[in-house]
């Protein structure tokens, strides 16, 4: 297989495959940090789904560039480095019966879960914020022409926009409601 070109960096080709990028030092610091936190987050990541999916006791120390000192750990950092020092189960983490260990793994998998999803919320809501700017920019030439300037693609795009920009107001609004609500319900 070639070499990827400096153009590529590893993301998908033309074929739909990902290839792969030479492993050396990444120069400007600024993309540096950014891949840092990047691949720390997808190993932190990896890290929960291998604790979560086989039962396993986990623990990864990352200390950064700058001596920031990151961890993950699974049930903590600190019980699993115990259990390696000492060769004995961390007293605060030992469950009494398989059965509280089962409800704790189940708990543990639940909220990742509960996060999980959360975060894809998170990624769409900015997907159409993203898009909602993508169309508002556009908006700014559309405003100045006049109606008659105007061909009848360009008047159905712009109404397809005005459509679009009326259900994310409408959307935005009924999450601005919901999160009133429920403001006012917990302050009561």
């Amino acid at each position: 297989m070639a070499p990827p070109s400096a153009a590529n960096n590893g993301r998908t080709s033309n074929s739909g495959r990902r290839r792969k990028i030479e492993i050396k030092e990444v120069e400007q610091r600024n993309r540096r940090c950014v891949t840092f936190s990047k691949r720390k987050l997808g190993l932190f990541n990896k890290l929960t789904e291998l604790s979560l999916l086989c039962r396993a006791e986990t623990a990864l120390i990352i200390t950064s560039q700058n001596g920031n000192v990151y961890s993950c750990g699974y049930p903590t950092t600190a019980a699993v480095l115990h259990r390696y020092v000492t060769g004995r189960v961390y007293q605060q983490c030992r469950v009494t019966s398989e059965h509280e260990h089962e409800e704790f793994l189940e708990k543990q998998r639940l909220e990742y879960e509960n996060v999980q999803n959360k975060l894809k919320e998170k990624q769409k809501q900015l997907k159409e914020l993203k898009e909602a700017q993508n169309i508002s920019s556009c908006f700014g030439c559309r405003w100045n022409l006049s109606h008659e300037n105007m061909g009848l693609e360009n008047l159905e795009e712009f109404k397809c926009s005005l459509e679009s920009l009326k259900l994310n107001l409408i959307t935005v609004l009924q999450e601005k409601e919901a999160s009133l609500r429920s403001d006012s319900l917990y302050k009561l």
